[in-house]
């Protein structure tokens, strides 16, 4: 029995949503709405259609077959003639809705006074009539609702001059009491009632709409934040990404680390490569392990907020490297931590010091050409020039070409070793040129 029971209330909500679902398309235009005002009085008049549908013909079958007993056949044709328009109008989804709204309240008009004069009730005419200025001012302008309670006093109006004038209209009654005096009085009552509530319909719409113009501004605003909040995050994450690829793919090795306990934070691909531990082995050390020295040393070094200092760093295999190293603090993760840039100078060392001995070299090779070979020379250019001034006697002669003789062999001692030191020179340069 539950079972049935539920199965039966599932059916009942499909088919519930299903209908909803036919309502809302035949009556939505997918027209752009410049204000949330209009948009709500639409959807509001959809909301009075969905449920205007099932209870009217709910109504209509049971009123159509009481009328057809009493022989009213014209009020019959009159109540389905006018439900069936307004379904066929209101669905239709070419039609505007404000067309649809203008309709609804036309036939809802007409039904009124049908009602008046065919039910012989200006009393039930009028709960009609009043009925029909709520949905006015609820589906349209401030303008609109004050124009239907002025139709309903012309309504009123028109039947009481009937009333004095004499004519039938069908025997109308009022209260089982077809006197004029009291129609008027009744009109009064009726169209005051009527324009009290329509005001206090128009106030509180007024408010409500105060109140969706302060939430659509307040939803913009937050809307406006939130983006704003988002093109900040895309920018701080496309500035994170940024500097993360500069930091890992720098050509130079960037070490991390805390200044404090001087842990390896971070390193990049460069580091490894110039030092030759891998990453998990460089985060499990300190900085002063690449350094080989003591840590009061260290942090005696990095005082100052920029350090700029050549020092040398040992590498796994043992072997000393001379580096460059740029360090500063820097603010990561809401922490200060040190970022050591070092750059790898052993070559450049190297070849410094090989310029300097080459430099000394040459120094050496000026200083024999300049004082060691002229030596030599001189007394060479001294011993022609006696020979060639004076005669010179035999014993004599064989002294001067004795010392001659030694000035020639010393004078090509030294351009000897000038030669094997520039041959030395040359091929040191060769050396260098090809490392």
């Amino acid at each position: 029995m539950r079972t049935s029971a539920s199965s039966m209330i599932k059916l009942l909500e499909k088919s519930w949503r299903s209908y909803s679902v036919f309502i809302n398309r035949g009556t939505h235009t997918g027209k752009k709405y410049p204000n949330r005002n209009e948009m709500w009085k639409d959807r509001f008049f959809t909301q009075i259609i969905k449920f205007a549908v099932p209870t009217g013909i709910i109504a209509l079958i049971p009123s159509i077959i009481l009328e057809c007993l009493h022989h009213s056949y014209l009020t019959a044709i009159t109540d389905l003639a006018a439900f069936t328009c307004i379904v066929l109008i209101v669905l239709h989804k070419k039609l505007d809705i404000r067309f649809k709204k203008l309709f609804g309240v036309t036939i809802m008009l007409t039904f009124s006074i049908i009602k008046i004069v065919t039910l012989h009730s200006l009393m039930f005419g009028t709960v009609f009539l009043l009925l029909l200025s709520v949905f006015v001012t609820l589906l349209f302008s401030k303008k609109m609702a004050y124009l239907s309670v002025a139709v309903n006093a012309i309504i009123c109006l028109i039947f009481g001059i009937a009333l004095y004038e004499g004519f039938p209209v069908n025997r109308l009654e009022l209260m089982n009491d077809n006197i004029p005096d009291r129609w008027v009085l009744y009109s009064f009552n009726f169209i005051f009632s009527n324009l009290v509530m329509v005001a206090v319909i128009l106030y509180i719409i007024r408010g409500f709409e105060k109140t969706i113009l302060k939430s659509e501004n307040l939803y913009q605003k937050l809307r406006l934040e939130i983006q704003e909040k988002i093109n900040r995050e895309n920018l701080l994450e496309d500035a994170v990404t940024h500097y993360k690829s500069l930091f890992i793919f720098n050509p130079l090795p960037m070490l991390i680390y805390d200044p404090q306990s001087l842990r390896m934070l971070h390193v990049n691909k460069s580091a490894v490569d110039c030092y030759g531990y891998s990453i998990k082995e460089l985060l499990n050390m300190k900085i002063t392990d690449l350094i080989r020295c003591d840590e009061a040393v260290f942090r005696n070094k990095i005082r100052q907020d920029y350090v700029h200092q050549r020092d040398e760093h040992y590498c796994k295999k043992g072997n000393r490297i001379q580096v460059d190293i740029n360090a500063s603090n820097i603010r990561l993760n809401g922490t200060w931590v040190r970022l050591a840039i070092v750059r790898d100078i052993t070559s450049e060392a190297e070849y410094i010091t090989a310029i300097e001995q080459k430099n000394e070299k040459l120094r050496e090779i000026a200083h024999l050409q300049s004082h060691v070979i002229r030596n030599p020379l001189s007394r060479i250019m001294g011993i022609t020039e006696l020979i060639k001034s004076d005669p010179v006697e035999g014993s004599e002669l064989e002294e001067l070409l004795f010392y001659l003789n030694h000035s020639a062999e010393e004078l090509d001692i030294v351009v000897a070793q000038i030669v094997k030191q520039t041959e030395m020179e040359i091929r040191t340069s060769l050396n260098l040129k090809k490392d």
